[in-house]
């Protein structure tokens, strides 16, 4: 119920512009071309755990670049389209709120060409119902 919600979140133009399709839950198909995004939802709070009904989720946002400075305006356009999101119906549900929580640390990878990919996570919180 909650990943077509996460995929609706990601799909902001400030977002899309960057990354364009190249988004995908928990890992990228091989082969596919940097800027790209990987996400997770990390977990979800049911509705009668919280108050006023609304269920919550962390997301997991994992942008992959070349360059540092590319991870940086990626994490830039998503802090931009999704903090501070509230009341919009998406996926069949109304997000209350989008709130930026948490940022992990920066991440390298080289793989066997010698290509270099950079990453770190952002977790943002969602409130629906």
């Amino acid at each position: 119920m909650s990943r077509p919600l996460a995929a609706a979140l990601l799909n902001q133009p400030a977002i899309t512009a960057l990354v364009g399709a190249r988004r995908a839950l928990k890992q990228l198909p091989a082969g596919t071309a940097l800027p790209a995004l990987v996400y997770t939802v990390v977990d979800v709070v049911p509705s009668d755990y919280l108050t006023g009904g609304y269920a919550g989720l962390r997301l997991q946002i994992n942008p992959l670049a070349a360059t540092i400075g590319q991870v940086q305006q990626i994490h830039d356009a998503i802090h931009g389209a999704l903090h501070g999101m509230a009341d919009v119906a998406l996926a069949g549900h109304r997000v209350i709120a989008v709130r930026h929580d948490l940022i992990g640390p920066e991440d390298t990878s080289t793989d066997d060409a010698g290509a270099v990919t950079w990453t770190w996570h952002a977790d943002y919180i969602v409130l629906y119902e």
